[in-house]
């Protein structure tokens, strides 16, 4: 069988972590399977290694803008799977070519916009944008022979629960992110970045990561806990108007030195960060699984999070949860735990349990056995109609 898997959506943050982890675990399943892996320039060095099953082909225009890349996955990409004989193609990223008789397996990676809420705080173009992303996942659901969800909570947002849909969490690499790393390595860490104890969120800057209301709750704890502790953030920013924002907020109360912004730190460093933080919050409003909480439960950090789901979903009983859009009580939730040695032993202890879940083998896996179903109950279709027709010939 030839699987081509369109990774042109995968920019950042999940969907990323997502593709640089499932492609090497369908590489170790002991199969014939031939893969062509679609990508950006960009892409294309992120997520290539050597294997005889797999080829990568990269493209410039969908990495131009999202537009261009829908245009192209909707009138350039069939003929070329065409050409490329593709038995079927698996979509992680909301969206699959409507105008094409090729099976077709979505996976709803994006859930922004079937967000009422968050879709008024935005922007005419960025409307304009989320709807029409919106109607394509719907039309590409409807598609679809299978469709997957990283979460329960996916569908439910997303009006899809379908009988030809399937949950598969998102796994974890066990091997960078876990509880032991040397403390002389977490100290070579901190010294880098000028860190001592604090308070850590690991997104990407976007307004519906709620970055404002954790720094707003925060700043409410001014007297209250050491005032040595800070808040750290590390992520690309993705949104310059709402973090200029949060700037204008961090200075107005001459928080400069205790909020700090890393960036984008390297994917590589993120278990150190994990590892060394007091606590883990993540005020997030919207997700369709929430990849850096699993990370941060795997390196035994305490973790906070908002009661919007998937995050409960996720996280079970390793995290205590909070209202994500009222800063006093994230503040009231943040000091109470502080405070309770106990409560932090507890989470830590949990969060080792809750990880053994989430499992990177087991998304690849289940990931192919709905690749080979779609692709069996196809064959056999063919089969059938091909039965007929020599029947109605004779």
């Amino acid at each position: 069988m030839k699987i081509a898997i369109n990774t042109t959506s995968a920019v950042a943050g999940g969907g990323v972590t997502y593709i640089k982890n499932l492609l090497p675990y369908l590489s170790k399943i002991n199969t014939t399977h031939q893969y062509l892996i679609l990508t950006t320039l960009a892409g294309k060095e992120a997520f290539y290694f050597q294997h005889p099953n797999f080829k990568f082909v990269s493209f410039e225009t969908p990495s131009r803008s999202s537009i261009l890349r829908i245009l192209w996955e909707q009138f350039f990409l069939p003929s070329f799977l065409k050409k490329e004989r593709v038995d079927i193609l698996f979509s992680p990223g909301n969206i699959c070519p409507l105008f094409t008789k090729l099976p077709n397996v979505v996976m709803i990676q994006n859930i922004e916009p079937f967000s009422n809420v968050l879709q008024k705080r935005r922007g005419l173009m960025q409307r304009i944008r989320l709807r029409l992303l919106k109607l394509l996942t719907i039309l590409s659901v409807k598609k679809a022979q299978r469709v997957i969800f990283p979460s329960k909570k996916a569908g439910i947002l997303t009006n899809t629960l379908i009988k030809h849909a399937k949950v598969i969490y998102h796994g974890i690499n066990k091997e960078m992110f876990h509880l032991h790393i040397e403390n002389t390595i977490l100290y070579q860490f901190k010294k880098k970045y000028s860190l001592d104890k604090f308070i850590l969120y690991v997104s990407n800057v976007q307004r519906y990561k709620n970055f404002l209301e954790l720094i707003k709750a925060f700043i409410l704890l001014k007297g209250k806990i050491d005032d040595t502790i800070q808040l750290v953030f590390a992520g690309k920013c993705f949104d310059k108007k709402y973090y200029d924002e949060m700037l204008a907020l961090i200075v107005a109360h001459g928080y400069e030195n205790r909020i700090i912004f890393l960036g984008n730190v390297p994917y590589e460093e993120l278990p150190y960060l994990y590892s060394a933080c007091t606590l883990f919050v993540f005020p997030s409003t919207c997700e369709s699984f929430g990849m850096t909480l699993v990370e941060a439960m795997a390196c035994g950090a305490p973790v906070l999070a908002s009661n919007i789901e998937p995050m409960p979903e996720i996280c079970a009983n390793a995290a205590i949860y909070f209202d994500p859009t009222n800063p006093a009580e994230i503040s009231n939730t943040i000091f109470r735990v502080l405070e309770d040695r106990g409560l932090i032993s507890t989470l830590r202890k949990n969060a080792l349990q809750r990880i053994k879940i989430f499992s990177w083998e087991n998304t690849a896996i289940n990931t192919l056995k709905v690749l080979e179903a779609v692709t069996l109950t196809r064959t056999n279709q063919k089969e059938c109609k091909k039965g007929e027709k020599k029947k109605g010939r004779k």
